[in-house]
């Protein structure tokens, strides 16, 4: 899957997708379209007459309400003057155990990876939770679109899980973000410590915060009544997001896959387990 995978990371990183960039977004867009929509998920591209960066939002399963929300961006920071790139920014290129390139880190390595995992779980015929995915273009200029938009798409969608963009290690360890109601499995038991049983062997670190932004995020502004607000993810205080030299640890990254399908599997276990889904 990884040869794979790295192959399909170097033709999105390639793709400058920064506002103005219509011939770059567009093929974008097409192509996370066209993946979600052979997977099952019913796609909807919304805003194209307004930006060449138009969010798209993805439904599977149950459409009259999900139990777990995915968010993600495709766009990038602008490539600055003043930056000093060791290798290409828009040419994903390996080197001392990281991947570099403008994006890799912020957003996209975690969005292909959730991809490739969901498409593997499918070919295996393993069970996927209803999901509502909200992929936009336009997070590093403010999400305006967004902004606009996810207050309706999100406001159906009570007791669910909100899983953030991507999360953090720190000096080797990971960190689980949470935010919202403390939500409890059928035992009792928060789905916070569940979920670091199920993915660290509870070793994570829990804090109660959000994924650190650069402007309001639409996702966390309009978290659904009851939700749970979660981020975990593969990327470390190397990274330099939005700086030149943008990187993401292989190993860190190769580890993702394992999580992301160990909590797919958990979280549609607890769908079935509970008489509503992730209810308080």
């Amino acid at each position: 899957m990884l040869t794979q995978y790295l192959d399909e990371l170097i033709d999105f990183v390639a793709l400058e997708t920064v506002t103005g960039n219509e011939q770059a977004n567009r093929a974008a867009v097409n192509y996370l379209f066209a993946r979600l929509q052979k997977l099952g998920f019913d796609v909807q591209v919304k805003g194209e007459a307004r930006t060449d960066q138009p969010l798209l939002v993805a439904r599977y399963g149950d459409s009259g309400g999900a139990p777990l929300v995915l968010y993600n961006h495709y766009d990038v920071e602008r490539v600055r003057p003043q930056e000093d790139w060791q290798s290409p920014p828009f040419q994903l290129t390996e080197r001392d155990g990281r991947l570099w390139g403008r994006g890799v880190a912020d957003n996209k390595a975690v969005l292909l990876a959730r991809l490739s995992v969901i498409e593997s779980r499918v070919a295996r015929g393993e069970a996927l939770p209803s999901m509502l995915w909200l992929i936009q273009g336009e997070e590093e200029v403010g999400a305006p679109l967004a902004h606009e938009l996810f207050p309706d798409e999100l406001a159906p969608f009570k007791n669910s899980l909100c899983i953030e963009e991507t999360g953090y290690y720190r000096d080797g360890a990971p960190l689980i973000f949470q935010k919202g109601e403390a939500i409890t499995t059928g035992n009792g038991e928060s789905l916070v410590a569940s979920l670091n049983s199920m993915l660290y062997d509870g070793k994570a670190r829990v804090e109660t915060r959000t994924l650190s932004k650069f402007g309001p995020c639409p996702l966390i502004e309009n978290l659904p009544g009851g939700s749970l607000y979660l981020g975990f993810g593969p990327n470390d205080y190397s990274a330099r997001i939005h700086r030149d030299n943008e990187s993401i640890s292989l190993e860190l990254l190769e580890q993702y896959f394992t999580l992301f399908d160990r909590f797919l599997t958990w979280c549609s276990k607890l769908t079935r387990a509970l008489e509503t889904p992730c209810a308080a």
